[in-house]
């Protein structure tokens, strides 16, 4: 270390201590440097701690970048990437981590040594934890899914040279193999169980049902995108609906209901509407135009007042939890009597999701739609097969809609729509009303 006087433009005096250091990525010499004005023995003294403490702390921010945090546990791994990665997802995907991450507690003990974790010991936890409480191979695959997450975290940050969970291998038996074959087996309608459902949704004394399952059936969109429309993101001209929010409802009282972004940055997009679901949402605005005027004239403190599109009978939008209700019922009633009134036996479980599920499949098995254009009006991007992909409406969707309007006029919706002439609004049974 040495020290030089310099000299301000303005001819003021000060002094440099400088040193060179040996930088950790290059290994070659570097100078750093510090300035005090008072050439006095304590001067220079505090000056040679702050030069020490200033070539210290460059030498750590470098080490870092190839070295890593010092992590010893796997308290101290886990903690440490929780922090880094609850940042870059949504609220409700971090409350639904904390819950296996709960478990991670159980599985493995946070003051276990990052050096004494290999992969037998995660195989041989994860075999342990699964005989313990029984779960699903679905738990255990998600539990996996986050020791990934943890471990990778680990290598990048050098705190272990590899993922101790990646060779790890879970093996589904023959009986979860077989669930696993039988709900997908729910998930997916044909034309003739399709039909079934909407017919019963037709029957429900709330339309808005009917008509969202139709909205649904004709875009793909997911429950929470449908239910955060208003009749603002309808361009009834040409045709579109632009889509750019979700309705975040999980755990919530009404009054809670927030907007939030689509699921992924893809889910932002603008989509062609076919015929029957423009009818679909013009029926729905006027049952919204009555029940507003009803509440007008008759007001009562149960009455909801929103601007979204898809409303309960009480002016509340139909969030995912109270359509999977309806749902529910109508699984319910078709398993009693679907053999009766329709010719077969009801095996599915039409959740929300199902619309989705619907539209895909149509879409795709249209050999004349590519999957760059069903990608593009569901919103959902397969890296490996959708490179180059753009999220809003870029090039025409006709082909698409052609193909589900086809497969809607098949089960007869479109016969129906235009006997359906009572757009009566959907209002609940009250007692005196509240003014």
């Amino acid at each position: 270390m040495y020290f030089e006087q310099r000299k301000h433009k303005n001819g003021e005096i000060y002094f440099k201590a400088i040193e060179r250091y040996i930088d950790p990525l290059t290994e070659k010499y570097k100078r750093a440097s510090v300035i005090f004005t008072s050439d006095t023995s304590r001067g220079r003294a505090k000056a040679v701690r702050d030069l020490d403490e200033k070539i210290d702390k460059l030498i750590k921010e470098r080490q870092e970048q190839f070295q890593g945090q010092a992590m010893k546990t796997f308290s101290d791994l886990k903690t440490s990437w929780f922090e880094t990665w609850q940042t870059t997802v949504k609220h409700q995907t971090v409350n639904r981590e904390i819950l296996v991450i709960s478990r991670l507690s159980e599985l493995i003990s946070d003051d276990i040594l990052l050096s004494k974790i290999t992969p037998l010991l995660i195989q041989n936890y994860l075999r342990q934890y699964k005989e313990k409480y029984h779960s699903t191979h679905s738990t255990m695959q998600h539990i996996k899914c986050t020791l990934n997450k943890i471990f990778d975290y680990g290598v990048l940050h050098n705190a272990i040279p590899f993922s101790p969970s990646r060779v790890v291998k879970l093996n589904a038996t023959v009986s979860e193999k077989r669930d696993k074959k039988k709900r997908l087996e729910e998930k997916f309608m044909n034309e003739q169980e399709v039909g079934a459902l909407l017919s019963e949704l037709r029957g429900r004394r709330n339309q808005n049902y009917y008509d969202l399952a139709l909205f649904l059936i004709g875009t793909g969109c997911r429950i929470g995108e449908a239910s955060a429309l208003t009749a603002a993101d309808i361009d009834f001209k040409n045709r579109l609906v632009t889509i750019d929010k979700s309705l975040q409802a999980h755990d919530l009282r009404v009054k809670d209901f927030y907007l939030d972004t689509t699921k992924t940055e893809a889910g932002d997009r603008i989509e062609k509407l076919p015929e029957f679901v423009i009818e679909a949402i013009k029926r729905v605005i006027q049952r919204n135009n009555k029940f507003e005027a009803h509440c007008k004239e008759s007001p009562h403190d149960v009455f909801k007042k929103f601007d979204f599109l898809f409303r309960t009978e009480y002016g509340a939008p139909i969030t995912s939890h109270s359509y999977r209700e309806i749902l529910g019922r109508v699984n319910k009633a078709l398993r009693e009597n679907c053999k009766e009134k329709y010719g077969f036996e009801w095996t599915k479980n039409a959740v929300p999701h199902s619309f989705r599920h619907i539209h895909i499949s149509v879409l795709r098995d249209d050999p004349s739609i590519p999957l760059k254009e069903v990608q593009e009006r569901v919103g959902h991007i397969q890296e490996e097969t959708t490179n180059g992909y753009t999220h809003l409406l870029s090039h025409g969707q006709e082909r698409s809609v052609v193909a589900i309007s086809r497969f809607v006029e098949k089960l007869g919706v479109k016969k129906q729509n235009k006997a359906s002439s009572n757009l009566a609004p959907i209002l609940p049974p009250m007692g005196k009303n509240k003014k």
